[in-house]
C-alpha cells in the first residue's frame, strides 16, 4: 500500500517539489484542527460570501456582455446610416447630372396638374400645351429633392433605371361603378 504522497502524484495533484519541500510543523492540537477544517472546507459564513461574490460577478459579466453587444448593435446602426447617406448622396448625384439641362419647366406656368406620388396628393405646374403632352403621356414628371420637375421621356427612362420610387405614376385611378357591393348585406330576418 502507497502513502498519501504517491496518491498524489499518481493523481496529479502534487508533483516532486512539493514532496520535497519539508512539512510544516503544527502545534501539538493545531493538526487536527487542520484536517477538521481541510475536510469540511471554510466555514458556512465564508461560503456565503464567496457564493454572492460569485452571483454578483456573474451578474457583472452579464451586464457588462450586455453593454458590449448594446454598443455593436449601435455601432452597427450609425454604420448602416452612414452607408444609406452615401448611398443617397451618390444617386443625387447622378440624378442632379440627367437633369441639368433637362427639364421643361417654365416661370410662366400657372395650371397645376394633380397627381398621387408617395401616398399624397402632389402637383405640378405647367403650360396649357406641357398639360395636354403630360395628360397624353408625351413628358413625364419627376421628383428632385422634393420638386417635381417636367422632363422628356426619354430622361424619364434614364430616371427611371436609377430611382424608380421618384418617378409618380400619372395615370388616374378609375373608380368602380356603384353597385352597391360596398354596403354590408340586409339580414333576412329583417323587418322593414
Amino acid at each position: 500500500m502507497g502513502t498519501l504522497q504517491d496518491a498524489l502524484l499518481k493523481a496529479g495533484l502534487a508533483d516532486e517539489e512539493q514532496l520535497k519541500k519539508k512539512p510544516r510543523r503544527n502545534k501539538p492540537g493545531a493538526a487536527a484542527n487542520d484536517r477538521k477544517s481541510a475536510r469540511s472546507g471554510p466555514p458556512r459564513h465564508k461560503k456565503k460570501r464567496q457564493r454572492k461574490r460569485d452571483s454578483e460577478s456573474d451578474l457583472a459579466r452579464a451586464y457588462a456582455a450586455r453593454q458590449r453587444e448594446d454598443k455593436r448593435r449601435k455601432e452597427e446602426e450609425k454604420q448602416r446610416r452612414v452607408a444609406e447617406q452615401e448611398e443617397r448622396r451618390r444617386r443625387n448625384k447622378e440624378l442632379d447630372a440627367l437633369i441639368k439641362g433637362n427639364t421643361l419647366n417654365r416661370k410662366e406656368a400657372e395650371l397645376p396638374r394633380y397627381f398621387e406620388h408617395m401616398g399624397r396628393i402632389r402637383r405640378v405646374l405647367c403650360t396649357p400645351e406641357q398639360r395636354e403632352q403630360l395628360n397624353n403621356g408625351e413628358i413625364g414628371v419627376v421628383n428632385l429633392r422634393g420638386s417635381y420637375l417636367l422632363v422628356t421621356l426619354e430622361t424619364l427612362e434614364k430616371y427611371r433605371e436609377v430611382a424608380p420610387d421618384l418617378v409618380p405614376s400619372l395615370e388616374g385611378r378609375e373608380e368602380p361603378e356603384d353597385d352597391g357591393s360596398h354596403y354590408p348585406p340586409v339580414p333576412d330576418d329583417l323587418v322593414w
